[in-house]
């Protein structure tokens, strides 16, 4: 369970040496904060809103864009954040 709402919900994905962040949040979600540690070193994860209706995911680590879709993962012992920003608002789900 809890690797189901890590990876579909959160969307946080590890391949080899990069983290990926893809969320699927409800629409009642701002965002989310969470820390993940890989070893020794610490990334502490802001997922949120950025409210532009364009213009796609942006990232940063320790302030500095990135420019694919995820985040270079090593083992250097120190914490690093993380910002994700998500472009426009999620889509309104239908009630069942």
């Amino acid at each position: 369970m809890y690797r189901l709402i890590l990876e579909s919900l959160l969307g946080l994905r590890l391949e080899v040496d990069t983290l990926h962040v893809a969320p699927c949040l409800p629409a009642d979600w701002d965002g989310f904060k969470l820390s993940y540690r890989c070893r020794e070193t610490l990334y502490r994860i802001a997922v949120t809103h950025s409210g532009d209706a364009e213009g796609g995911t942006r990232i940063t680590l320790d302030g500095v864009a990135q420019d694919g879709p995820g985040i270079p993962v090593v083992d250097d012992g120190r914490e690093h954040a993380v910002e994700v920003m998500l472009s426009g608002r999620p889509i309104e789900q239908p009630l069942s």
